[in-house]
């Protein structure tokens, strides 16, 4: 066997190099092969004659000449092919797809439209005195709105919304039975002499924007072309919010969504997290909400009959200062022109107010079942601040003199309380022999107190119901400071801005329920609290409960981390409100009460006949059934 192997190789070596070649390409194809295979097709080409061999060849030249000619033909039906396409395409241009715009331009480039003309992008810009708004043409629609009188609490311009992603997309059939979405249309631009109004012109699609000489309200008037006027419409709204307050916490709890249905009213959710929300009637307006400025779509027609919203907060981001994310997805009455007012500016009362179609409730007045406090917000409290800043420049000297005016409308409540704990602290020796005489028999000395009290003609209440009345007011306060536009970024003091926390130290920790700075107006309110307590305790006509004598110092010290993170403008008020009401109480009880006085007509009024006064009546008749039920155990 090996020797046969040994002639097999000495045979190859006389093969001819071509045949050689062959021979590799042949094993490559096929795989190894046998030795006696080898050698078998070395040994047929050995025998081929002359004659064969140029057969052979004049096969493979027909053989690459017809290669050749097959591809030269194919060449030409494909750029016959590509000709025709260009062709149908220019009859027939379809939609450019839209992508980063704002990103592409600021990289240089452009985009192809209709497959043939590159159309670079552009962006037109209308302005008022108030407001600028930037256009880009692929879509017609507003990428940029500045607010030209407002600025960011880092002082740079306060941007409403840029970038990306903001765009509005109206989506129909057209009369031709395709699909339009004009945010894949290249429009062409035309600005008015006055730069104020701006129209986007296609054969599809057109779209108006005008701009008021003044002011934040913008008119959209679109008008669909080639649209089939027996289907909807579809609007896609998207935008973002930026960062443009100190407090961040603040002004995303101040974040939402709100909207004004044609049944329902006015309702809002905050974004705090992703939420969904369907709408299945017409939608008066419909708006993006942050702390102190809003985007609204509002429409004077039942023209959106339904819709849905997306709204979440962005993940943190540095760098763009992103804050939230919002999308609207609205159904569209067909019409020949779609109507719409935009209003891209602040949350101010007045403002909103000046437009009448509720758009002043995206001012959070009120809050839950204290909702009636809007109306003292609404009917005093605005009408005061809004004078008084009409004759004081410095905004804190208006806080200073609407508390003058609130504590003096409030005055009467306060002397009635007052007095009221001057008659029970004049009927105390009374109450002290009541107490002796009953000692630990809390149901009789009940009992025997409100006999006292009804022959005195003394309110055990009468000190209580004043404070009371005087809650809404608080709370009307505690509402209307946080959202009042006016004080955004007005100094007072040590305060570099009224609408939100003084600080006169920033700590480099944060204290759990307190925080990671030091209001000095906080501190300020605290300790005038706690005066006000200890006097109210030395007023006190019973200082025998512990609850009663400790209470009035727990609430100061829960205040101090509560108040630590609200505006500055509101505990500066609170802080003059104490103030104002511990010189009231010095001023009435030292010299307007006369305690000896008032002894002796609640003396004169033990030897008249009781009046009737149900509600004491009601207490005694509550204090005998205690005491019967007692005596049966």
């Amino acid at each position: 066997m090996a020797n046969g192997l040994d002639r097999i190789f000495k045979k190859d070596k006389q093969i001819p190099l071509w045949v050689q070649i062959h021979q590799a390409i042949v094993d490559s194809l096929a795989g190894p092969t046998s030795l006696y295979k080898k050698y078998y097709i070395c040994s047929q080409f050995q025998k081929m004659d002359k004659n064969t061999i140029a057969g052979f060849g004049l096969l493979m030249l027909l053989l690459v000449g017809y290669i050749l000619y097959n591809q030269n033909a194919q060449s030409k039906i494909q750029a016959q092919k590509i000709s025709d396409s260009i062709a149908l395409a220019k009859k027939n241009p379809p939609p450019v797809k839209v992508v980063d715009t704002l990103n592409k331009l600021a990289a240089g480039a452009t985009m192809v439209d209709s497959g043939t003309a590159v159309v670079p992008e552009s962006f037109t810009t209308i302005s008022n005195e108030d407001l600028e708004m930037t256009f880009t043409n692929k879509g017609g629609f507003p990428v940029k709105a500045l607010l030209k009188k407002y600025k960011t609490f880092d002082g740079k311009p306060l941007i409403l919304f840029e970038g990306s992603k903001n765009k509005m997309d109206y989506g129909f059939k057209s009369t031709s039975g395709s699909m339009v979405h004009t945010q894949t249309l290249t429009f062409t631009p035309t600005v008015s002499p006055d730069k104020k109004s701006i129209n986007f012109n296609h054969p599809d699609f057109s779209i108006n924007y005008v701009l008021p000489a003044k002011g934040y309200m913008i008119n959209l008037t679109a008008t669909p072309t080639t649209a089939d006027k027996s289907q909807q419409i579809n609007l896609d709204w998207q935008s973002e919010s930026f960062v443009t307050e100190q407090d961040l916490a603040s002004q995303k709890m101040y974040t939402q969504v709100c909207y004004n249905l044609e049944n329902e009213g006015y309702d809002y959710f905050t974004i705090s997290e992703k939420k969904d929300e369907k709408f299945k009637e017409a939608i008066k307006w419909i708006g993006f909400k942050q702390h102190y400025f809003n985007t609204t779509l509002i429409t004077d027609s039942k023209m959106i009959t339904s819709g849905a919203v997306t709204a979440a907060p962005s993940a943190a981001d540095t760098a763009a200062h992103k804050l939230s994310d919002f999308s609207a997805s609205l159904t569209l009455m067909p019409q020949n022109t779609l109507n719409f007012r935009m209003y891209l500016g602040p949350n101010d009362y007045k403002t909103l107010k000046s437009y009448k179609i509720e758009l002043e409730e995206i001012i959070p007045l009120s809050y839950g079942i204290f909702g009636f406090v809007k109306y003292i917000n609404i009917w005093i409290i605005i009408p005061i601040f809004n004078t008084l800043a009409k004759f004081f420049s410095s905004y804190g000297m208006v806080i200073l003199l609407l508390t003058f005016v609130i504590r003096l409308l409030m005055s009467p409540f306060t002397y009635k309380s007052y007095v009221s704990s001057a008659k029970m602290k004049a009927l105390k020796p009374e109450l002290d022999e009541l107490r002796e005489k009953y000692g630990d028999d809390k149901q009789t000395f009940g009992v025997e107190q409100m006999k006292l009290y009804r022959q005195a003609g003394v309110n055990p209440l009468g000190g209580c119901l004043p404070a009371l009345l005087q809650l809404p007011v608080f709370f009307a306060l505690l509402s209307f400071f946080p959202h009042a536009i006016e004080l955004r970024q007005e100094q007072f003091l040590w305060a570099n801005d009224l609408s939100t926390y003084d600080s006169i130290l920033n700590l480099p920790f944060t204290i759990p329920f307190y925080g990671n700075h030091v209001s000095l107006f906080t501190i300020l309110f605290v300790i005038s609290s706690l005066v006000m307590a200890l006097y109210s305790m030395n007023m006190a006509v019973d200082q025998s409960n512990p609850m009663m004598k400790y209470l009035p110092f727990i609430m100061p010290v829960m205040f101090l981390g509560i108040f630590n993170k609200l505006p500055a403008s509101l505990t500066f008020y609170y802080f003059v409100s104490n103030v104002i009401t511990l010189g009231l109480q010095f001023v009435i009880q030292k010299w307007i009460i006369d305690p000896d006085k008032i002894h002796a007509q609640i003396q004169a009024k033990k030897n008249e006949p009781p009046k009737e006064n149900k509600l004491m009546k009601r207490m005694m008749d509550m204090q005998q059934q205690q005491q019967n039920k007692a005596k049966k155990k």
